[in-house]
C-alpha cells in the first residue's frame, strides 16, 4: 500500500471516528442506563409512536405502489416519444428537500386536510413515487419482450404472462423498493412535523420532541437504539431481496414499441402522473405571491429586506462548505478504496455507516459531544456544515468510485514507464479524468446541504438557520404573510435544488467519456 493511499485511508476513517462513531458512542455512554429503557420502553406513549411509525409507513407504502406501478409499467416495457422526460418527471419529488414536499401539499391541500394522515401518506407517497420507478422500473427495461410474446403464442393470457414469467422477475426489485418505502415513511420527520399536526410523531420525530422539547434525552437515546435496530433490519431484508433477483437470468434490454390498444390508456397515466408531480409545485409558487386574498410580491420583497435574508446566505454559506468538505473526504475514502485491495472492502463497508444513523440522531449526538472545553463548537457557524457533510458523504462516495474504477489502468502504467510519481499521476491523470465525477459530488452534495432538514432542525441557531429550518418555523406560525414567506422560501429550494441537481445529471451523464480518453 502506497503512502499517499495509507494517509487518504487514515484521513477518512479519522474524519468517520470523529463525527460519526464518536458522536453515537457518547450520546448513549453519556445518557443511557438500564432503567432508562425499562421506564421508556414500557411507556404506552413510546408504542403509539413505534404502532403510529409502522402503520402508517404500511400505509405510505401501498400508497407509493399505487400511484407509480402504472406509469413503472409503462417507462419500463414500452417505447415511446417522450418516455426518459416523463422518468424525469416521475423523480423530481425525490429530488426536493422533504420539508418543501410537505409545504407543496400545504399549498395544494384544501385546510380540512391540513395535519391529517391523509396529508402524511399523500406527501410520502410524492416522495417516493421516484422509489419504484426507478428500482422496479429499471428492472422491467432489463426483460427482453421476446418473453411475453413467446408466452403469448403458447396461447397464455396477460395475466397468466405477469403471473408466470414478470412477476417471478421483478418481486426481488418489488421487495427492494417497498424496503426502501418503507424506510423513508419510517423515518420521515420533516412531512410528518409539518403535515401530521402536534399529536403525531414518528419515531424520529418523537426523538427530537425528547430531547429537544422536553429535556429527557436518555428516553432520546432509547427511541434511536430502536429506530435504529428497525433500520438494520430493513437494510438486512432489502440485501436479501437484492441477492435473491442477482441469482435470477438476465436478458438483454428490448422495449418493445406500444401497442396501439394501449396509447390512450398510457396518454391518461401520464397526464395523471405528470398533475400529480407539478401540481403541488406550481401551488407552491402561486403561494407565494398570494397574501390573503391578494395577488402581491409583497412576501418576495420581504424576502429581500429582512432577517429571511440570513437564512438564504447561511443555507448557501453551509452548502458551500459541505461541498467542500465533503468531497475533500470523499475522495480521500474512494482512493483508498480503490487503490487498496486490502483496506478497500473494509473501508468501503465503513464509508457507509452515517446511512445507518438517522439525521436527528446524528444532530442530538452533535449537540451532547461537542459541548465541552475547547471543542465546544455548537455555536460555530460551520458545525451545522460539518453534519451536513456527513449526511452527505457516502453518497458522493458512490459517485466517486465508479468513476475511479472506469480510468484505465493502462494510463498509470504508461506515466509510470516514463517516471512519473504517485502524486503526480493523481494529479495528472486521475483527479483530470475525475473532474466532472467530482462536480457531480459537489453539486450533489449541496443538494444534500439546502434541503437536509433533521440535523438542521437541532444545530441550527435562530439568526443563522437554514432554509428548512426557517421554512418549518414559519409554517408554524399564524398570518398570511408569514406562509407566504415560508412558500417563498420553498419555491427559492424548488429552483436551487433543481439547478444543482441538474449539474449533477449532466457530469454524471459525460462521465462515460472517462473510459474513451
Amino acid at each position: 500500500m502506497s503512502r499517499t493511499v495509507r494517509v487518504a485511508a487514515s484521513a477518512a476513517t479519522m474524519w468517520l471516528a470523529v463525527f460519526v462513531v464518536a458522536p453515537v458512542v457518547v450520546l448513549l455512554a453519556r445518557n443511557l442506563k438500564a432503567s432508562d429503557f425499562s421506564r421508556v420502553l414500557t411507556n404506552d406513549v413510546t408504542w403509539k409512536v413505534v404502532w403510529f411509525s409502522t402503520w402508517q409507513s404500511i400505509l405510505s407504502t401501498g400508497a407509493t405502489f399505487v400511484l407509480a406501478m402504472p406509469i413503472t409499467w409503462l417507462i419500463g416495457r414500452y417505447h415511446f416519444l417522450g418516455r426518459r422526460t416523463l422518468r424525469a418527471v416521475a423523480t423530481i419529488g425525490f429530488l426536493l428537500p422533504s420539508v418543501v414536499v410537505a409545504a407543496a401539499f400545504l399549498a395544494v391541500l384544501p385546510r380540512s386536510l391540513h395535519y391529517s394522515v391523509f396529508a402524511v401518506v399523500l406527501a410520502h407517497a410524492y416522495f417516493n413515487l421516484a422509489v419504484v420507478v426507478r428500482v422496479v422500473g429499471t428492472r422491467l427495461e432489463s426483460l427482453d419482450s421476446r418473453l411475453d410474446e413467446a408466452a403469448w403464442s403458447l396461447g397464455a393470457s396477460p395475466a397468466r404472462t405477469i403471473a408466470t414469467i414478470t412477476w417471478p422477475l421483478i418481486r426481488g426489485s418489488m421487495a427492494s423498493a417497498a424496503a426502501v418505502t418503507f424506510l423513508y415513511c419510517f423515518t420521515s420527520y420533516a412531512v410528518v412535523r409539518v403535515l401530521g399536526g402536534p399529536g403525531r410523531n414518528t419515531i424520529e420525530s418523537d426523538i427530537a420532541l425528547r430531547a429537544f422539547g422536553i429535556g429527557d434525552v436518555s428516553a432520546a437515546s432509547v427511541l434511536a437504539l430502536v429506530q435504529a435496530a428497525v433500520i438494520v433490519g430493513v437494510v438486512v431484508l432489502l440485501r436479501r431481496a437484492a441477492g435473491r433477483e442477482a441469482t435470477l437470468l438476465r436478458t438483454a434490454a428490448q422495449l418493445a414499441p406500444m401497442p396501439p390498444r394501449v396509447r390512450w390508456v398510457a396518454l391518461l397515466v401520464s397526464l395523471i402522473t405528470t398533475t400529480f408531480v407539478v401540481t403541488p409545485l406550481l401551488a407552491v409558487f402561486w403561494r407565494s405571491i398570494r397574501v390573503g386574498d391578494s395577488v402581491t410580491l409583497e412576501a418576495w420583497s420581504t424576502v429581500i429586506d429582512e432577517s429571511l435574508l440570513g437564512s438564504i446566505m447561511s443555507s448557501l454559506r453551509t452548502a458551500v462548505v459541505t461541498a467542500l468538505l465533503g468531497v475533500a473526504l470523499a475522495g480521500a475514502a474512494s482512493l483508498a478504496i480503490v487503490r487498496s485491495a486490502t483496506l478497500g472492502r473494509t473501508l468501503d463497508t465503513f464509508t457507509m455507516l452515517p446511512l445507518a444513523i438517522s439525521p436527528v440522531t446524528l444532530g442530538l449526538g452533535f449537540v451532547v459531544t461537542f459541548d465541552q472545553s475547547w471543542y465546544d463548537w455548537r455555536g460555530m457557524w460551520w458545525f451545522v456544515a460539518t453534519a451536513h457533510a456527513v449526511v452527505a458523504f457516502p453518497l458522493i462516495v458512490r459517485v466517486l468510485v465508479p468513476a475511479w474504477r472506469a480510468i484505465p489502468p493502462r494510463l498509470s502504467e504508461a506515466a509510470t514507464v516514463l517516471g512519473a510519481g504517485e502524486v503526480r499521476r493523481l494529479i495528472d491523470i486521475d483527479l483530470r479524468l475525475l473532474r466532472r465525477a467530482f462536480v457531480a459530488g459537489l453539486g450533489l452534495a449541496v443538494a444534500v446541504s439546502l434541503g437536509e432538514f433533521g440535523a438542521a432542525s437541532l444545530l441550527s441557531r435562530r439568526g443563522a438557520e437554514t432554509m428548512p429550518v426557517a421554512i418549518a418555523r414559519l409554517l408554524e406560525r399564524t398570518g398570511d404573510l408569514v406562509r407566504a414567506q415560508a412558500f417563498v422560501l420553498s419555491s427559492l429550494l424548488i429552483v436551487s435544488c433543481a439547478a444543482t441537481l441538474f449539474v449533477v445529471e449532466i457530469s454524471l451523464g459525460r462521465q462515460g467519456d472517462v473510459a474513451h480518453h
